[in-house]
């Protein structure tokens, strides 16, 4: 288990000068999803992977086998998804960025999302994406969104945000301890249903003890 105490003394010991804060739009290219005329469900078959926010989960990344195949229109260029992309879920209930990881096929996002391609090697993907999950990110967000139940983030806020920047490595173990809680808590999660599950046998057995 990760000790997070001993992460938190860690870093807090670190120089200031470490670290330094840019705007979002100086550290990536902020593009948006591929434009689409008709919903993905109208599309016909094809190879191209559309994801939508259906497909998406903070936590466990992209659902790949979910993710439609379609057959993109002919008349624009497409720019698809690679590696080390993030992207960023701009309207809904909340706001999240993913980073990707190996792309199975060739893919585009749907107009729901935004693609965050970082501009330098200094600052990693996964890094990127758990900052702007994060309390401090979401709070501007969630603050200059349009809409009272389904929030809209306009793309100049999204190019203001705010991103602090450490040491790669400094980026790299983080996203280590994050993704480890992240482990943690899926397991735990696992557990309290496999318990929950045990204790609706156990009622379930009670009750055709007494009916025998």
């Amino acid at each position: 288990m990760f000790d997070i105490r001993r992460l938190s003394i860690h870093f807090c010991g670190m120089k200031a000068h470490a670290a330094q804060k840019s705007v979002l739009v100086e550290v990536a290219e902020i593009a948006a999803g591929h434009p689409l005329r008709k919903s993905v469900d109208e599309l016909p078959a094809g190879d191209v992977g559309v994801i939508q926010m259906r497909n998406v989960d903070p936590e466990a990344g992209i659902d790949w086998a979910g993710v439609s195949k379609v057959e993109l229109p002919p008349a624009r260029r497409v720019d698809f998804l690679g590696q080390g992309d993030v992207i960023f879920s701009t309207r809904g209930a909340r706001t999240y960025a993913v980073a990707l990881g190996e792309v199975p096929l060739p893919a585009v996002c749907s107009p729901h999302f935004f693609v965050l391609r970082l501009r330098a090697r200094e600052i990693d993907p996964g890094f990127l994406a758990w900052q702007i999950n994060q309390t401090t990110a979401q709070e501007y967000l969630k603050r200059e969104a349009t809409g009272s139940h389904i929030l809209n983030i306009r793309r100049e806020v999204i190019e203001r945000l705010e991103i602090v920047v450490p040491s790669l490595a400094r980026q790299v173990a983080i996203v280590a301890f994050a993704e480890g809680a992240a482990r943690e808590k899926r397991q735990l999660s696992a557990l309290i249903e496999n318990r929950q599950h045990q204790m609706n046998a156990l009622a379930a057995a009670l009750h055709h003890s007494i009916e025998d």
